[in-house]
């Protein structure tokens, strides 16, 4: 059999009864592209190879292939057996970063994107809003306000994050949720988001502004322009 048969053969085998043209099964943003660049970014920083890849998944190396350039794309159980390799690549990843915030003598804050859900607070965060600082596990999503919803709420820039296209953000705020916890103060604030496989992290510092600055985002830095 020639390889151009065996490259078929694999293909049909991947895809059972659907066709080449078929539309990419979800895995974040609805797009074959997403999931090439995705992938290939992954095996890049974990230092998986083509071959190592296809031998986890049961496939051969050019499927891999096939599917980081675009050519095709894996069916449903690929996909899921995909996103639960990259969580348990990322998982020991989150957990160190997780820890290293909170040693962090700066104002600084992580968050899972994922319905914005309070990670870690240092403990320069904890001494300057201490309540705040106890909500860590719950999703805050619901609770945003001001730029922190208009960040949150805004499909393009949300889909830009997800895509790793959008690097980093600023902007000066007096509060981000509508938990009246601590005392509300005027801040500047720099946002650094991050991915650890399927999970996408906001990094978030803050420090002391000017008091008569305008609140508002001011920065939205894009890594692909």
């Amino acid at each position: 059999m020639g390889a151009g048969a065996t490259v078929e053969r694999d293909r049909r085998q991947l895809r059972g009864s659907g066709d080449l043209g078929a539309a990419a099964p979800s895995f974040g943003p609805d797009d074959p592209r997403a999931l090439a660049r995705r992938l290939r970014m992954w095996r890049s920083l974990n230092s998986v190879k083509q071959r190592a890849l296809a031998e986890m998944l049961g496939v051969s190396q050019t499927i891999i292939s096939f599917w980081e350039t675009g050519r095709d794309v894996p069916n449903p159980a690929q996909v899921a057996h995909l996103k639960a390799l990259m969580a348990e690549a990322g998982r020991d990843e989150v957990a160190i970063e997780r820890a290293f915030v909170g040693r962090q003598a700066a104002v600084r804050a992580l968050f899972d994107l994922d319905g914005i859900r309070l990670l870690a607070a240092s403990t320069g965060f904890r001494r300057l809003w201490p309540l705040s600082a106890d909500l860590e596990g719950r999703c805050l999503a619901d609770n945003l306000v001001d730029e922190a919803r208009k960040l949150a709420v805004d499909d393009d820039l949300r889909h830009a994050i997800f895509e790793g296209a959008l690097g980093l953000a600023s902007g000066i705020s007096l509060r981000h949720t509508d938990i009246e916890f601590d005392e509300a103060v005027l801040h500047r604030w720099h946002i650094c988001f991050r991915r650890y496989g399927h999970r996408r992290l906001i990094d978030m510092t803050f420090e002391p502004c000017d008091e008569t600055l305008a609140p508002g985002v001011t920065d939205l830095i894009y890594l692909d322009k």
